[in-house]
């Protein structure tokens, strides 16, 4: 079975969306397209406009044979953890082709960046360093590196889906050949038919009308309160003494004592915390994180055991074909949380799964 797959967040899905589905599989001449889709937090630190069963069926709606939930250990996870994490997770097919958007016509050069920054000389890991050390983001440093010794990478490098392609391309490659890549070229925002995920929630946010720029399948049930979880957010935040704060994943360098001792009393006032080192999205994913109770432990917990994934919808026709995939790869796949037994390695991972899905719930309008 020749299998394409796709890494997703769908948050929500759009137009876009519907046409790398479309492309990918007809390009690819794929048997099964599988996506692997964040949960009910995303790479941002957002929490999902809506849940992960109702975004996994839009998936499905729109072509894919099967929807995979990404962990949310990688969910919540910088580019390269969220990159490593996906393709992790979709070592339990075996051998694919992942598919992905650029915002560039030359699969070939984001493929030679990869290699550049995977190889790390001596110049580029100098820079690294000299740039953290002022206090920059690593992936702003690398970004200021590449800038001095390959000014055509770091241009590239400066889009989005270009920086998450690079990062598949260097976590595919530690596969030894069995992930083939395709690129889908990512036309701008027309603002007729074609509108991106971070300006469609700003629409809702402002109760504007989305049908527009969304297939017409996609219809928002149960849609998510950002107010609620906020609130639920600033809470947690709140409640944790720098000790429990300093354990989260994403918090390092005593960003947890400042944390602690800022006088915030919302979420607007939480993210003026923001440094050149914490990006806003950084700021949410500790946010996020302490929400959910992701710890540095549990990332560890992820980075040893073998690789797992809950299967949020199949289609009947490819159902065995598909599964029999998972069945033989060298992991664990369930439907459900309790499908999980307590003496399962990744036990406390799908617990966070689900404490992230209940969370979620809690926050619908």
């Amino acid at each position: 079975m020749k299998i394409t797959a796709v890494i997703a967040e769908y948050n929500p899905f759009h137009n876009g969306h519907l046409k790398q589905l479309k492309t990918a599989k007809r390009e690819t001449q794929a048997n099964a397209l599988v996506v692997v889709m964040s949960g009910s937090f995303t790479q941002h630190g957002d929490i999902a406009v809506a849940s992960r069963e109702q975004r996994a069926a839009w998936a499905m709606e729109a072509g894919a044979d099967m929807v995979l939930e990404l962990p949310t250990v990688y969910s919540l996870s910088t580019a390269k953890g969220f990159a490593e994490g996906a393709l992790k997770t979709l070592s339990l097919l075996g051998e694919y082709t992942l598919s992905f958007g650029i915002e560039h016509d030359e699969l070939e050069e984001l493929s030679l960046a990869a290699e550049f920054v995977n190889s790390e000389s001596k110049d580029m890991s100098r820079l690294l360093k000299g740039y953290l050390s002022e206090g920059y983001s690593v992936a702003k440093s690398r970004t200021m590196a590449l800038d001095m010794l390959r000014p055509d990478f770091a241009e590239l490098l400066r889009q989005p889906n270009n920086i998450l392609a690079v990062e598949y391309i260097k976590a595919g490659n530690a596969y030894g050949g069995k992930v083939q890549y395709h690129a889908v070229n990512r036309k701008p925002d027309d603002g007729k038919k074609y509108l991106g995920s971070t300006a469609l929630r700003a629409m809702l946010a402002n109760g504007e009308d989305i049908g527009a720029f969304v297939p017409e399948f996609v219809k928002l049930e149960g849609m998510t309160s950002v107010a609620k979880y906020n609130t639920i957010s600033t809470y947690a935040l709140k409640s944790s003494s720098a000790e429990q704060l300093g354990e989260l994943a994403n918090i390092s360098e005593g960003m947890e004592n400042r944390i602690a001792k800022s006088e915030f009393n919302n979420m607007d006032e939480y993210l003026d915390l923001t440094t050149k080192r914490y990006t806003r999205s950084t700021i949410k994913r500790i946010a996020a994180s302490a929400t959910v109770g992701l710890t540095k432990d549990l990332v560890q917990l992820a980075a040893d055991e073998k690789p797992y994934c809950t299967v949020l919808a199949v289609r009947p026709s490819k159902k065995k074909a598909l599964l029999s995939l998972l069945a033989q790869g060298d992991g664990y796949y369930f439907f459900k949380h309790s499908d999980c037994e307590k003496d399962c390695p990744v036990y406390p991972l799908v617990q966070l799964d689900e404490k992230a899905a209940k969370i979620r719930k809690l926050c619908e309008q």
